[in-house]
């Protein structure tokens, strides 16, 4: 499963461009060494053939076929024992001089072949190292006779200067590799940085401190925030627009049942009073479905939040009014600075149907607190009545169901915070209060 770093756009960028960094750098240093390794093989085969031409100004026969040597090649080189710095004079293959450095060996120049060119090769010395050999005929002084000159250079000292030049260059790209990822992180961080802009100003607006996306962008992403500024305007619109159309309806629908309970309250017959119960239950339901309908239209809706201790406050306000009679304690402290992603009148609608639950039941105390956690937030109304045994607890969720008929109402309190907290993916639970009666918790979407 991918984690959210290896689906993050600036790693992968990062991850990519240090392949291709990597790749890049190695493939300059091969091509670098190769270059550097035939420098150094052509500055050997130069010396080897300085020395060489020394040889060929300094060396003749004699009439009676010894060998007269003005002065041997001057490289102290040669002097080193066994160094792979070596030199050869000889005359129908007999050895008329060589360098100190063979130490009384002889070089097998047997494979050799005789180049047309300059051009070098390649043979095991005395002791098993690889030499880089030229070799070359000249005119010994004498009519008819000819000299073979024989030079090398020890591949040893190729390879050690490669290899050191090598370590050298490699310390120097990985140097440079680190400082080109900073580099692209750096562009990549300034590059997205408008991209970043949107999404926290994205998250602003679906907490609800933002209505728009503000701000200048790059040419590139300017006509994306404008579109979605515009988006955002449509779906206010339409959004206003559907609460005012449902708002119409809910008046229209009332106007005549009003009209139609009123007639039905002057009949005093029973068919007037099955009308009576009949317009209520239609009420009931039209004040069901409206409130199902404008929750549905808002639930995604960015933006969409609102404060717990402002509703709660006011909700305690009007219950004291309703329900004075009994003269209920409220406690609200632990109500803090929680919000939940919902429209402030769904809120209230919600909240406002328990506390309206557990002040019918309390017998003097409703607490209403709230917490937060892992990006809900848990709203619980509590009381001191009786409670609900626990298998009515399921019934009394379910539409028109009340434990107790001499209670005022139509049993759809409850129902409606169900609905309600179901489209905003939450959840309602009934459970027993620490204070003896019930404490219904909502968990919604918070902060």
């Amino acid at each position: 499963m991918m984690t959210s770093k290896t689906r993050s756009l600036t790693h992968r960028i990062v991850l990519l461009s240090g392949i291709w960094i990597v790749m890049a750098l190695v493939g300059t240093g091969v091509v670098l060494i190769k270059f550097y390794k035939d420098h150094i093989i052509s500055h050997y085969d130069a010396h080897v053939m300085m020395h060489m031409e020394e040889m060929v100004g300094a060396a003749s026969l004699t009439p009676e076929g010894e060998l007269n040597l003005a002065y041997p090649p001057s490289d102290p080189r040669y002097h080193v024992e066994h160094s792979g710095w070596y030199w050869e004079i000889r005359h129908r293959g007999r050895v008329l001089a060589n360098s100190p450095s063979l130490a009384g060996a002889r070089l097998d120049v047997s494979e050799l072949q005789q180049p047309e060119h300059d051009v070098s090769q390649v043979i095991y010395g005395p002791h098993g190292q690889p030499l880089r050999v030229k070799i070359m005929q000249v005119p010994s002084g004498i009519p008819g006779e000819q000299l073979l000159l024989v030079s090398s250079a020890p591949m040893l000292g190729v390879r050690d200067d490669v290899s050191d030049v090598a370590e050298h260059m490699a310390v120097a790209f990985a140097v440079l590799a680190i400082g080109l990822l900073f580099a692209v992180m750096l562009q990549i961080r300034l590059a997205l940085r408008p991209i970043t802009q949107i999404s926290e100003g994205i998250s602003d607006i679906h907490q609800g401190k933002k209505d728009q996306l503000d701000g200048r962008f790059p040419h590139g992403l300017q006509p994306l925030v404008d579109e979605l500024n515009h988006l955002l305007d449509h779906n206010s619109v339409l959004l206003r627009r559907a609460r005012n159309q449902l708002g119409d309806l809910a008046h229209s629908v009332k106007n005549p049942l009003t009209v139609i309970n009123n007639e039905a309250r002057g009949m005093g017959t029973p068919q007037g009073s099955l009308i009576l119960q009949q317009t209520s239950d239609i009420a009931s339901s039209i004040e069901h479905h409206l409130s199902r309908a404008r929750a549905f239209g808002t639930t995604n809706v960015l933006g969409s939040r609102a404060r717990v201790r402002p509703v709660a406050e006011d909700l305690e306000f009007a219950m004291k009014r309703i329900h004075q009679d009994k003269n209920l304690d409220f406690d609200l402290s632990g109500v803090g600075n929680c919000s939940v992603r919902c429209e402030t009148q769904d809120l209230e609608e919600m909240l406002g149907n328990l506390m309206d639950n557990a002040c019918k039941w309390a017998k003097e105390k409703v607490c209403v607190h709230c917490t937060s956690d892992n990006g809900h937030s848990m709203i619980c109304v509590e009381d001191d009545g009786p409670g609900i045994p626990d298998d009515k607890k399921e019934l009394v969720l379910q539409r028109g169901q009340r434990l107790d008929e001499s209670m005022e109402g139509h049993g759809l309190g409850l129902s409606i915070v169900q609905d309600l907290v179901e489209l905003y993916r939450g959840r309602l639970s009934l459970e027993k209060s620490a204070h003896g009666g019930l404490r219904a918790s909502l968990r919604l979407p918070g902060d």
